[in-house]
């Protein structure tokens, strides 16, 4: 027998051991088992001071290896059928509610944000203003105890987060006090949201529901949301509901997608870019919906803050750490080559900035509008330029991208048709939204230039080798590529998953 009949020989057996249903549903238990053995081992790791944090970020990092296995299987695995299907996803949904459950009681040390929601929360329903009043505030005194005030940081300035952040935090402490574990909890089942969500909108797209693993699994979302207890989790939840509902045809679809998207711009700024992706001509009872809900939000802290309610955002955003996007460490980087002073650099950086996010956003609305980009790529786009141009990237930021890329992610290589474009890009944001976990091993560093290779660097490289494919593509597609270009976002879906599946 040829090395290769061997070889052929040897992918038929896995081929068919990865299509025996009743195996399958025991791989994925396997590696649900592994991952969930991995959690215990970060709890037992969790360090008495950050001096001390390296073995618990090794761990974190080696949790990552159960889950691209796990979702390697539902990547290569054609989709089953039936009963088989509900089952399969029963296990991932399962295990994302597992994952978090186990982190929910400890106590996030990484970061202490957390206890600033319920600090913002506290002063709000004592009459102050949070984006106005800072907590070192003479006036505060009375509302510092042992738990919240001597932990948080940024003592000396007020608060981020925005209006219907502030809502839920208000909702939690009403509820249960300042309690961790309660905020957490909710938090947890916005979360358990997203991933439903995600699994039903990929249902409905005509692609395999069970693709949802890419985020419900990723260690990198359950240590941050469920242990770190991260406000980014309102905001993907509400920008998932906004896009299911921006699909749908039922009355007053427009009004809620509306709703949902200010919701999200009320939890961090940024969703307001979803607008781009969802709205069409004339479309005046969603953009009024949503400028209302802002609007509402906004006017009781206008009112505490006597007109202020951006609180430490203005500058927050002009702050030059090292974790900056791309764009603003290029600018940096040449502004030392080139002996530009300062104030120079900050200004041009603001200008590049500003035409960077025009010419990206026009781009998306034109796609969009000629139906030639689906809602999630497009609104993937204008994330991923956010991060570029922003000042701060932290790696709880980034799991910001990971339910988009659950639609676009696929074999980056195919027989006889090569390397594909757009699963290669998808590939690199997947990479980028993962390695930036690394963040961590440099905070006390400050020599960050292997963080840069490996984050910025790869990313980049990829990102320009997916863009130099899609060009030769572009130029020799023909037909074929206009056609491509005309389908619906259902039909796009319908055809990848072909391809996926080798139809």
């Amino acid at each position: 027998m040829s090395l290769l009949e061997v070889s052929r020989t040897r992918s038929e057996r896995i081929f068919s051991l990865l299509t025996q249903p009743f195996r399958r549903l025991v791989i994925l238990a396997i590696l649900l088992c592994v991952a969930s053995a991995l959690n215990v081992l970060l709890i037992i790791t969790v360090p008495v001071s950050l001096a001390v944090v390296t073995p618990f970020l090794l761990v974190w990092l080696v949790a990552f290896v159960p889950y691209l296995a796990a979702c390697l299987f539902v990547l290569v695995t054609p989709q089953p059928r039936g009963r088989w299907l509900w089952l399969e996803l029963g296990i991932i949904l399962a295990g994302a509610l597992f994952l978090r459950v186990m982190l929910l009681p400890v106590f996030p040390f990484l970061s202490h944000d957390v206890l600033r929601y319920l600090w913002d929360a506290r002063v709000t329903l004592h009459g102050y203003s949070p984006y106005t009043t800072i907590p070192e505030s003479r006036v505060l005194q009375p509302l510092r105890d042992t738990l919240l005030y001597p932990n948080m940081g940024y003592l000396d300035v007020p608060t981020l987060y925005p209006p219907g952040a502030q809502a839920i935090y208000i909702i939690s402490y009403l509820l249960a006090g300042p309690n961790i574990i309660f905020l957490k909890g909710i938090f947890m089942l916005f979360d358990l949201t997203s991933c439903a969500m995600l699994a039903y909108l990929l249902w409905r797209k005509g692609l395999d529901p069970r693709r949802c693993i890419i985020y419900a699994w990723c260690p990198l979302v359950t240590v941050e949301f469920a242990l770190q207890g991260h406000v980014d989790v309102l905001t993907i939840a509400f920008s998932i509901l906004a896009l299911l509902c921006a699909a749908a045809s039922w009355r007053g679809a427009r009004i809620v997608t509306g709703f949902l998207i200010a919701m999200a711009t009320l939890t961090k700024l940024y969703p307001i870019l979803l607008l781009v992706v969802v709205i069409r001509r004339r479309d005046y009872a969603l953009f009024a919906t949503c400028l209302l809900t802002l609007l509402a939000f906004y006017a009781p802290y206008l009112v505490l803050g006597h007109g202020s309610a951006l609180g430490f955002f203005t500058a927050y955003v002009d702050q030059h750490p090292t974790n900056q996007g791309i764009v603003p460490l290029t600018i940096l980087w040449l502004s030392h080559w080139m002996s530009i002073s300062l104030s120079v650099v900050f200004k041009d950086e603001f200008i590049v900035d500003a035409l960077i996010a025009i010419a990206v956003t026009c781009s998306v609305l034109i796609l969009r509008w000629r139906a030639r980009m689906s809602m999630e790529a497009g609104y993937l786009i204008l994330m991923g330029m956010i991060f570029a141009i922003s000042s701060h990237v932290f790696p709880w930021y980034t799991t910001a991208l990971l339910p988009w890329i659950v639609f676009l992610v696929g074999a980056p290589w195919q027989p006889g048709i090569g390397i594909q474009g757009r699963a290669l890009a998808s590939l690199m944001v997947w990479y980028f939204a993962c390695i930036l976990l690394i963040a961590y091993f440099f905070a006390q560093s400050s020599d960050w230039r292997i963080y840069y290779v490996l984050v910025y660097g790869v990313t980049l490289l990829g990102l320009v080798w997916a863009a130099l494919v899609w060009f030769r593509r572009w130029r020799h597609g023909g037909a074929k590529h206009l056609r491509l270009s005309n389908m619906t976002d259902v039909e796009k879906s319908t055809t990848f998953l072909e391809k996926e599946s080798g139809v």
